[in-house]
């Protein structure tokens, strides 16, 4: 397994969950700025990413949520006092709503989640699975995609759902307008669904599922949450 990314090194946690098929530092952006900000942060890999097709097809949904709890239960030993926040991102926006449901953590951010994907087609994966295992998704031999890893996303994202009415935490969620991956308006209803008595829902004008170009509008938001639930520095 690759190396995970760390920023700052005091401070309350934040935990960075990355997304289906991503990496680590597709959340570099709101790690740099919180690592300054006065947060202790951390991003894993997920199981099964990072390393090729046939180990993403072998990770299962209770193995990404394991990693992101691995995640959290190392930033809470390193201060406990501190206590620590998660944000996700797509997949793992989905994953830190398992964490805020089953754990005290500070706050919750969710970034894009992917409780409802563009393509519908990714509803049929735990049904094809077996008879089509890859699909090719790119030019080379290492550019295919295992559809039971899909069926497996399909799953952590139905059963995280499920836990969003145990959610205590004060939670953020941020949504692209224009979000070519998951639906805007699943997020809404992911929102809806969230039991915290403090929450609230941005529609921010991007076109991007991972915040890049737009990052600085959904990093400021993020920080100016995250100051007021943990205390961070501006």
């Amino acid at each position: 397994m690759p190396e995970s990314l760390r920023w700052g090194q005091d401070g309350p946690g934040v935990l960075l969950v990355h997304g289906f098929t991503g990496k680590p530092s597709d959340l570099a952006a709101f790690g740099e700025r919180l690592g300054t900000a006065g947060y202790r942060v951390l991003a894993p890999w997920l199981a099964g990413h990072g390393m090729g097709p046939f180990e993403l097809a072998q990770a299962t949904a209770h193995a990404w949520r394991r990693s992101a709890e691995l995640g959290l239960m190392q930033l809470v030993e390193e201060n406990p006092r501190g206590g620590a926040a998660v944000l996700g991102l797509s997949l793992g926006g989905m994953l830190a709503v398992d964490l805020a449901a089953r754990f005290p953590v500070r706050a919750l951010v969710c970034v894009n989640p992917a409780a409802g994907v563009q393509r519908k087609a990714a509803v049929m994966a735990p049904y094809l699975w077996r008879i089509v295992p890859f699909v090719k998704i790119g030019p080379d031999a290492e550019d295919r995609l295992s559809v039971h890893a899909v069926a497996e996303l399909v799953r952590a994202t139905r059963e995280s759902a499920g836990e969003a009415p145990k959610v205590r935490a004060p939670a953020l969620v941020l949504q692209s307008q224009d979000d070519p991956t998951v639906r805007p308006e699943a997020s809404k209803l992911l929102f809806a669904r969230i039991g915290s008595r403090e929450k609230e829902f941005e529609m921010l004008p991007s076109h991007e599922h991972i915040p890049r170009h737009d990052a600085e509008e959904f990093v400021r938001r993020t920080a100016a949450f995250l100051n007021r639930h943990l205390g961070g520095a501006s």
